[in-house]
Formats: structure tokens, C-alpha cells, sequence
């Protein structure tokens, strides 16, 4: 629309507008000028095509609408149409910005670009970018609520590259964690950044998700706090307020969380490097020295020291001129550092030790000297006292320790006296190194503590936590050593990252066309190198005899380096305006001016021999440990010198850049978004200078023209091939011809992916991801085939033994009279036998069954079927009743006749039953016998009980049944008994206050077994089904008194004998109770 209305307005089409050459200026434009760059894209206008055809436009729009002529078409389509114009110009001038989760995604790769995206998202809080696998951290100056529980769970196991993840710490260490696990490779995490760009904030980040993630238990918990409580006690000793930063980091940490081979955090290891002891009793303006001397005076037992609690009375803790920090409580810290010390195993002993030494260094500093001679002394005699009293020390030999120089010469020991100057030196050697030692001696402890057994260590997690590159107002020895140190972690990044790659890539024979970076390997050299690098030239002014000076290192350094493009001096550069006593290194980061005052004797780091001796002959335990060198008896046999702390912590970078390169690496790039040290202030000049050295734009432009992953090819067949049915579990093609396969079954095309001479490369990181995701699920069914193959191995040597055991136990049975039935059966058998178990114990009780009723004949197994009948009536709680299951293993009987026979004796019985059939409809009588019947009053009547087809009689001995006297079975609800051995039955019908009680032991044997069987089975013939047998203990209630309003009654059954007098009846009436002795029964 806005270029049809410019047509319409200008008379033609502008060339300064067209679509096609706008697209053919962004790509072929050099960067424009000065107020020409837009964020995000690359274009210059050409003044002769754009601007010169759409000026006399905007001139004639702009006049008629401040004439108000409308030309024709109105004001207020001037109005609009400059409208339009201005939108289309500020739409040019500031397109948006795209915040991408990786910067390998930008459009366009330019530094303003990289900073524009950290801005957006970091205005978003999005603190966290990716490049490739290295994570961009931006310090955010606040807490933000992503490090909680359920962030936990969304990383954990999840896949670096997912698009539903935001980039993140988590995601990173999850990925590193995962790789020690599952692949067995050592993991190091290298963080890195200006001072106050959030590296501590990261490491502990890091230590809280290994320890979230990693299994648990009690033993594995207690290693996982004991590695938490380390971060409490190492920032208090070793961190102290700067003018960057409030929490900084004045040493180097290495920290290695040991693994077992379950993946369980079994220990853990802690390297220090190079403590800044000269912040012990020297700090600038706005600065404070280590945080546990606040927190010892706002917490501590003053009392026992004898201290003042105002930080301000001590000379090395208020030359900053601040000793307060807003937002950070010493107090509070100070507990948290002892709860951690007692964690890590420190006695109270060791606490009041460690707090001793530290009152020691603070009362050094108060110490006053005076000239006494060609020597010095003590001024202020209390406060040495007070040391005395602390160290537990003699103060003379405190000072005659800090005022005396012995040296060994020619195997004699030479003492000497040190003037004013060089006392006040010893002073701050002796402070310096009482607190170095110190912190060496509480870092060893914790590695006594946190160290695992070797065998039980399978692999590491390395998280380095080391000072950022710094460039002060005032730069001496600490800083060179400090950027020296980031150097050395640069050149590391550009080797694994920028140079190996392209290496790789080259060696490969993959196409690739170079991309130009810087390589410090120049700056790194220039400083360690031998026989002319600064570290060797300073080390050799330290050892030459006579007179050292800083002025002559300079002037040596002039000689041996000055054309160097990376140093440059007064005398070198000719420049008057550079002071003498400074020299210019341009490191990668940037040029530091360099002070040289005190170079030669930092580096020296003298502690005089007396100094040691007054520290060891001292009654503490904790100062022999930490002095060993004061015994005098050493002194002749360590004529050599030590080694100068230049070398020393040149040692160190070299042996931590082994220990990186043995690891598997992944990079935190920490950002600092302003000076200020304020949320949501993004300072963009500031983070373009970090982004510029540290090489951010290099690696998206290697990442992004390279391949994200490579692996060789044997060990990528061996990881994915169980991916395809082709290629799993035997693959016997070629290795290429197998890889083939994998893509072609995945979906891969060849634009993804190419070959090299001994590895394949990947190109796009959703391509791994997708294949990984594949591996997953094919993992889940191979799995589950190798667990089932498993089992039923199993499952088959178990069966072997079960039957084993069954065939032994069962050698005999057909022999045994019993058939069996008591033999043992293998008991604790697998979940997968037990169906089988039941179905081979169903097929024995069959066979069982036929032995034991094939002797049977046909005409007594009906009489056989109501015994059993009946037992399942009875069984289980029944078990006192008369019918036994090991009655029906007994042979029959046939002289002892069931069922109505036992009524035939009665005088005319057949005649009777078979009037007594007719008269009420029945057709068969299924059970009769004489039975006795508890009447109303208690008593027991002679009755005969006949179960037929339809109903249950109560008749007399004549066979006589009045209409109260029958009992319709469909009308039968119950029919109790007890558990106690007597012969009583109770039949609850519906109709209330008919109930009946039965005495069916009136004969020779107690029938009520049988009664219960007919009387069930005829019910069952005549539709009722609801009928059941109820068991009590003891009472039954009852109501046969004819009303349906009549009182209940309780039968009352006793087992025991004694419960009853000689005298006392059998049955008697008690409170509407009626009293059964089943004894005298």
C-alpha cells in the first residue's frame, strides 16, 4: 500500500523503494555509515536512488499540508498518505528484533545483532541463550523463579534441544550428567566471565541440580549436602566485596562431584587457586576484605578473643571505607558458615582454632612499630600481649620474629636486624601468610572429609568457578596473574571449540572454508614462555643476586619484548605521556596498564624464617600444622629456594588445562549487563566489549557453518543401529552401508548429514534429537524382550526344581493309603508357576477323588454326595462338627443307614409319611429322624423332623402335623448353630415368633449334619436360595412363642463342666434365657 500511494504521489515507481532492490542492497551492502545501521539487518540507502527520488515527494506532501491545498484528493488523505510515509521510513530504521533461543538461528550474524537479541531477552527475563551447546548467561542482579522444584522436573531428562525448553543451566548440566551416566566420559562445566557477571550464582546452580536429579538415600543424601556446605565456608573465606562486585570471587575454584557406577554423588574434590592474600591487608576504595572477618565480629564469641565487635577499629577492614554491604547479613552468614563447618566434619576445637587465627591477623594489622637502632620495635606492648595471648606465644619471640631476618649461609644460620620499613613488611607477610595457610589448611580438611575411595569413583562432574578477566583503576600482580588465568581458559575455549573444529573438519576432509578468529595463543606465550616470556624474566630478577628491583624487570622486559605487538612501555613506544613504571599488555579482553611497584616482591612472596619459627613455636596445635617449615631443625637441609609464585601458579594453569582437557567439555559464558550492579539495566557498549572478547560472534559463525554433532562411525553404528529392523542385532554390511539404513529408516536426508574420512557429521541439532528420540523408544522393546528372555530363563531353571521337588515327593503315591492327600507341595514358587501349581494340585484331587469312590457302589454314593454336601455346609469355622473332610476319606459303613431309615422304626411309618405326603402335596421325603423340640416353656418335646420336597415337619412320634407344626421351605431364613459339640439347630422362618430349636442327637449319633444338608438341598429344589447357616459363639436369640410381639429368647450353650452344679437342670429358664450344658448333654 505505501509504495502504491508513492507511485501515485511521485509518478512512477521509486527506485529507492523496489522490493527486489532492497533484497539486493541488504546482500551485497558493505556495513553503512554512522546513523545508517539498523539493529538486526545491514542496508545503506544510496542518496541518488532512494532519498533523491522520495525528497521532492515528502517536500510537496509537507507544503500542501501546511497550505491545507489538498491536491485534489483532500487534506485528509495528505494527512493519511504522510502518515503512511513516516511509518514506512521508522519501520526501515528499526525493524524488529527476533529474540532466538540459540544465536545460531540470527539472520544475520554482526555483534550489534548478538547484543540486540541479549537484550530482548533479557528485558524478557530470559537470562539464558544458547550457542550450540555453550550457554550465555546474563547476570540478572534479582532472583528469578526458575531454579524451583517443578523447572527440576521439566529438565530432568529432558533433551538439550528441545524447542519446549528454554535454554538453561539445567539443561546443560542435565546433559552432562546424563553423558557421565549413561556413557561413563568425566564432565567439566568451565564458567567463565568478567568479576560480577554471575559465575559463583552458576557453580552453585549447577552443585543444587546434580543434587537434585542424582538418586537418593542416606548415605548419598549426606554426600550431597556435605558438597552444598562447602559453598557457605569457601565464599566466606575466600570471597570479598569489589567495586564490581558485592559476592566476588578473589580465588580460583575446581571442584570435581565424584559419581559411582550407579550414577549416586559419592564424594568430591576441591583445587583452590590463587587466593588474593594482598586483600588481607590492602583494599581499595569501596572494596572489603574477606567476608568472614565481618561476619566473625557481627557473630562470634567476641568475648573469648577479646575483640571489638565495630569492624571499623581494625586497619586491614576499613581501608575500603565500607564494612557494611547492603543486602548481605553477616550475622546470619556467620551462623550458616558454622553449621557448615560442623556438617563438614570441624570439631569445636578446630572452630575456636580457625577463629583464633583469624583474631590473630586482625590484631597484626593494630600492630604499631618504632625505630630502635638499625632495628625496629613494638610500640603498642598491650596488643602484642593480646596477640600472644590469642596464639598462644611468647611476645618476645612474636616480636623478635617480626623484627629479625636469619638467612643460612654457607650451611651457618646469619641473623640480622630489619629496619622500620621492612618490619612493617614482615608484618604484612606474616598476616598474608597466616591467612593463606589457613584457607589451604581448610580446604584440605573438607577434601579429607568429601574424598571417596578411589575404586568406588567411576566418573566426575568438574565445575570450574575461577576469577573473571579484570581491568582496574590500579593493576598489579593479583591482576596479571588473573588475566593470565583467563587467557589460559580462552586459549582452551578457542582450541576445543574454534581451532579443533576446523581442524577436525579440515582432517576429515569435510568442505569448509576458514573463518577468521583472533587466537591468543600469542598473548599466552608472551607471558609463560621460555627464556624471554614475562613469568621467566620476572622469576629471573628474582633469583639474581644482589639488589632486585621492579625498575630493572621493566627494563629487562624492554630488551626482551618490547617489539612485541602485544606489549608496549614508555621506553619501547616512545610515548612521554605513559608513566615509567608501567607497562601495556594487550590481552584478548582488552589493554590492561600494568603498575609495576612490588612486581619482584609479590612474586618472591618471602616469609622470613622468623616468622615461621615464632609461628611454630607457638602452644597452638592448629599454627604447628600450618607452619611445618618453623622447626628450626628443617632450616639446614632447605638452603634451596622456593619456587616464586609467578612459576608456581604458572604450574597450576598448566595442570588445571590438563585436567579440562581430560574432560568432557561444556561452557557457561557469563555476561555482566551493567556497572551498576542493577536489575533491568542493560548497558549495551558494556556488553558488546564481552561479546567482542569473548569471541561470541566467532563461535555462532564456526557453530553455524559447522556441524553441531560428530561422532566416528563404528561407535555411531554401535549407539543407533538398533534404530532399524535392518540393521538390529546383526548387521553384517559395511559400516557407511549401515548408517544408510539408520537415516534412510529415520527419515534423514543427505543434505543433513555428511561423511567424513572416520566420522559422520550432523548438521541441525533436531536431526540428533530426532534420532535419540527414536533410540529411546526401540530401547523401551529391547529392554523389555531381553527382561522377558531373562525371566524366562528363570522362570525355566525354578521349573526344573519345582517338578524336581514334586516327582521326589510324589515317588510313593500309589502306594501311600491316603493317596497323597498328605504330602507336602513346593511352597515360595514364582508368580509365573502358581496357575500352574493349582491346576496339577485340581488334577491330584481328581485322581483322589476316583481312587477313592471306584470302591464305592453306585447305590451308597448318593449317600456319600449329601455327606459331602454337608461338609461344605460346615467346613472352614465348622471344624468341631461331626462331619469331618476325614470322615468322607473313612470307608463307608453300610450298617450304619442315612437319611429316613432311622425314622422307619417308628411303629406304621410307611403308611403315615404317605399320608402325611399326600394330605400336604409333597411327593418325597428327603430326611426324617426323632429329634427333641425346645417348647415355649423350656422343656424339650419328643418330636419326629421330616424334610420333604415342600416343607419341614415338626410331627409327634405318630406322625401327626397340625398347621403349627409345618414349616413351608420357601418361608426358611436361617438355620443356626453353635460352635460347641452338641446337636441343637435353630430355623428362623419369616413369619415372626415361629422359630424352632432342634435336638437331633436323640439317637445314636448326632444327625445334624445330615439335617442341615437335606434341609439346604431341598430348599435349594424349591426356590430358596437365600437360605444360609449362621455360626455363633455361645447365644443364639430365638422367638417361638407363636407372636409376632413375643420376647426374644437367647439359647445360651457352655462347653465347660464346672460351669454347672450336680443339682442344677439341664435346661432352665434365666432372665428369658435358656441355659444348654453341652457337657452333660
Amino acid at each position: 500500500v505505501f509504495e502504491e500511494q508513492l507511485s501515485s504521489l511521485c509518478g512512477s515507481s521509486p527506485r529507492g523503494f523496489s522490493p527486489r532492490r532492497q533484497q539486493m542492497e541488504r546482500s551485497v551492502s558493505p556495513p553503512g555509515r554512522p546513523g545508517h545501521r539498523h539493529v538486526g539487518m545491514k542496508h545503506r540507502e544510496s542518496p541518488r536512488s532512494g532519498q533523491a527520488d522520495i525528497a521532492p515527494a515528502i517536500r510537496r506532501s509537507r507544503s500542501r499540508l501546511r497550505s491545507g491545498d489538498s491536491g485534489g484528493s483532500g487534506g485528509s488523505r495528505m494527512s493519511r498518505l504522510s502518515r503512511r510515509i513516516s511509518r514506512g521510513f521508522s519501520l526501515r530504521r528499526a525493524p524488529e528484533v527476533v529474540p532466538v533461543r540459540d544465536l545460531i538461528l540470527m539472520d544475520e550474524i554482526e555483534e550489534e545483532n548478538v547484543v540486540a537479541v541479549l537484550k530482548k531477552r533479557y528485558a524478557d527475563d530470559e537470562i539464558y541463550t544458547y550457542i550450540g551447546n555453550v550457554v550465555v548467561s546474563v547476570n540478572p542482579y534479582r532472583n528469578l523463579p526458575i531454579y524451583d522444584e517443578h523447572q527440576i522436573v521439566r529438565y530432568r531428562g529432558g533433551n538439550y534441544w528441545d524447542p519446549s525448553l528454554s535454554p538453561h543451566v539445567f539443561a546443560l548440566t542435565d546433559s552432562a550428567y546424563s553423558d557421565l551416566r549413561f556413557k561413563g566420559r568425566n564432565q567439566c562445566v568451565i564458567i567463565s566471565g568478567e568479576s560480577g557477571s554471575g559465575k559463583t550464582e552458576a557453580s552453585k546452580v549447577i552443585m543444587r541440580y546434580v543434587a537434585a536429579v542424582s538418586p537418593s538415600g542416606a548415605e548419598v543424601d549426606e554426600v550431597k549436602t556435605k558438597l552444598l556446605k562447602t559453598n557457605p565456608v569457601l565464599e566466606a573465606f575466600g570471597n570479598a566485596k569489589t567495586v564490581r562486585n558485592d559476592n566476588s570471587s578473589r580465588f580460583g575454584k575446581y571442584m570435581d562431584i565424584q559419581f559411582d557406577y550407579h550414577g549416586n554423588p559419592v564424594g568430591g574434590k576441591i583445587t583452590t587457586y590463587l587466593l588474593e592474600k594482598a586483600r588481607v591487608v590492602r583494599q581499595n576504595a569501596d572494596e572489603r576484605c574477606f567476608h568472614i572477618f565481618y561476619q566473625l565480629l557481627a557473630g562470634g564469641q567476641l568475648s573469648t578473643l577479646q575483640m571489638d565487635s565495630d569492624p571499623t577499629h581494625y586497619h586491614y577492614l576499613s581501608q575500603g571505607k565500607c564494612v557494611r554491604v547492603k543486602g548481605i547479613n553477616d550475622q546470619e552468614n556467620f551462623r550458616e558458615v558454622q553449621r557448615s563447618l560442623k556438617f563438614l566434619g570441624f570439631s569445636k576445637d578446630d572452630e575456636s582454632a580457625i577463629f583464633r587465627v583469624l583474631a590473630a591477623v586482625l590484631l597484626l594489622g593494630q600492630l604499631e612499630f618504632v625505630a630502635a637502632g638499625e632495628g625496629a620495635s613494638v610500640s603498642n606492648r598491650d596488643c602484642l600481649e593480646k596477640l600472644a595471648r590469642i596464639l598462644k606465644g611468647n611476645p618476645e619471640k612474636l616480636e623478635a620474629g617480626l623484627s629479625h631476618n636469619t638467612v643460612v649461609v654457607q650451611g651457618k644460620l646469619v641473623s640480622s636486624l630489619l629496619n622500620l620499613e621492612k618490619t612493617s613488611y614482615a608484618r604484612e607477610t606474616v598476616a598474608k601468610a597466616l591467612y593463606e595457610r589457613l584457607f589451604g589448611w581448610l580446604c584440605t580438611r573438607t577434601n579429607q572429609t568429601l574424598c571417596a575411595e578411589a575404586d568406588s569413583v567411576k566418573a566426575v562432574i568438574g565445575v570450574l568457578d575461577i576469577y573473571g578477566f579484570e581491568i582496574l583503576q590500579t593493576n598489579g600482580f593479583e591482576q596479571f596473574c588473573i588475566n593470565y588465568c583467563n587467557e589460559k581458559l580462552q586459549q582452551l575455549f578457542i582450541e576445543l571449540t574454534l581451532k579443533t573444529e576446523q581442524e577436525e573438519y579440515n582432517a576429515e576432509g569435510i568442505t569448509w572454508v576458514d573463518i577468521q578468529y583472533f587466537n591468543n595463543k600469542i598473548i599466552c606465550d608472551l607471558i609463560d614462555q621460555k627464556p624471554n616470556g614475562i613469568v621467566a624474566l620476572i622469576d629471573e630478577e628474582c633469583l639474581r643476586p644482589g639488589d632486585r628491583s621492579d625498575e630493572s624487570w621493566l627494563s629487562k622486559m624492554d630488551q626482551a619484548v618490547g617489539q612485541h605487538e602485544h606489549y608496549k612501555s614508555r621506553t619501547t613506544k616512545k610515548d612521554r605521556k605513559m608513566p615509567q613504571d608501567v607497562f601495556v599488555l594487550k590481552h584478548y579482553a582488552g589493554d590492561v596498564v600494568y603498575t609495576i611497584g612490588s612486581f619482584v616482591d609479590k612474586n618472591m612472596d618471602t616469609l622470613f624464617k622468623d616468622l615461621r619459627q615464632a609461628m611454630f613455636e607457638c602452644d597452638n596445635p592448629l599454627l604447628k600444622e600450618l607452619f611445618p617449615d618453623g622447626d628450626t631443625k628443617t632450616w639446614l637441609g632447605a638452603a634451596r629456594r622456593p619456587e616464586t609464585a609467578g612459576t608456581t601458579f604458572k604450574k597450576s594453569m598448566a595442570a588445571m588445562i590438563g585436567e579440562l582437557n581430560s574432560k568432557q567439555p561444556s561452557y557457561i559464558r557469563c555476561i555482566k549487563p551493567n556497572e551498576k550492579k542493577r536489575p533491568h539495566v542493560f548497558d549495551s557498549q558494556l556488553v558488546l566489549n564481552q561479546v567482542r572478547y569473548l569471541g561470541l560472534v566467532e563461535n555462532v559463525r564456526v557453530r553455524r557453518a559447522g556441524y553441531c554433532y560428530r561422532a566416528p562411525q563404528d561407535k555411531f553404528l554401535d549407539r543407533f543401529k538398533l534404530v532399524c529392523p535392518h540393521t538390529y542385532p546383526v548387521w553384517n554390511g559395511s559400516t557407511r552401508d549401515g548408517i544408510h539404513e539408520v537415516f534412510l529408516y529415520v527419515g534423514v536426508t543427505s543434505e543433513e548429514f555428511e561423511f567424513g574420512r572416520t566420522k559422520i557429521f550432523i548438521k541441525n541439532p533436531n536431526t540428533v534429537f530426532r534420532l535419540e528420540s527414536v533410540r529411546d523408544s526401540k530401547i523401551d522393546s529391547v529392554v523389555r524382550k531381553l527382561q522377558a528372555a531373562w525371566r524366562a530363563f528363570c522362570i525355566r531353571r525354578k521349573r526344573g526344581s519345582y517338578i524336581d521337588e514334586l516327582m521326589e515327593s510324589f515317588k510313593f503315591i500309589k502306594t501311600d493309603p491316603n493317596y497323597g492327600r498328605n504330602f507336602k507341595w513346593p511352597s515360595n514358587l514364582p508368580r509365573q508357576l502358581i496357575s500352574g501349581d493349582l491346576y496339577l494340585k485340581k488334577v491330584h484331587a481328581n485322581w483322589w477323588a476316583w481312587k477313592k469312590l471306584s470302591p464305592i457302589p453306585e447305590e451308597l454314593r448318593s449317600i456319600l454326595r449329601i455327606r459331602v454336601y454337608a461338609w461344605r455346609c460346615l467346613r472352614g469355622d465348622f471344624r468341631d462338627r461331626r462331619i469331618q473332610q476325614e470322615e468322607l476319606c473313612k470307608p463307608l459303613n453300610i450298617n450304619q443307614p442315612l437319611g429316613p431309615i432311622h425314622a422307619a422304626q417308628l411303629p406304621g411309618y410307611e403308611q403315615k409319611s404317605q399320608s402325611l405326603c399326600q394330605r400336604h402335596g409333597d411327593s418325597v421325603i428327603h430326611f426324617s429322624c426323632e429329634a427333641r423340640k425346645l417348647n415355649r416353656s423350656g422343656k424339650l418335646d419328643r418330636r419326629v423332623v421330616v424334610v420333604t420336597n415342600r416343607h419341614l415337619y415338626k410331627t409327634d412320634t405318630k406322625l401327626n402335623a397340625t398347621p403349627k407344626r409345618i414349616i413351608n421351605l420357601s418361608s426358611i431364613k436361617s438355620v443356626s448353630l453353635s460352635k460347641t459339640p452338641d446337636s441343637f439347630a435353630v430355623v428362623k422362618v419369616d413369619l415372626a415368633g415361629h422359630d424352632s430349636v432342634f435336638d437331633l442327637g436323640v439317637s445314636s449319633e448326632n444327625r445334624v449334619g445330615e439335617f442341615i444338608a437335606h434341609l439346604l438341598l431341598a430348599c435349594r429344589r424349591a426356590g430358596n436360595r437365600n437360605v444360609y447357616v449362621n455360626l455363633f459363639d455361645g447365644v443364639v436369640e430365638y422367638n417361638n412363642s407363636q407372636k409376632a410381639e413375643g420376647v426374644a429368647k437367647a439359647l445360651t450353650f457352655r462347653g465347660d463342666p464346672g460351669a454347672w452344679s450336680p443339682d442344677e437342670p439341664v435346661c432352665r429358664f434365666q432372665r428369658q434365657t435358656v441355659i444348654y450344658s453341652t457337657a452333660r448333654s
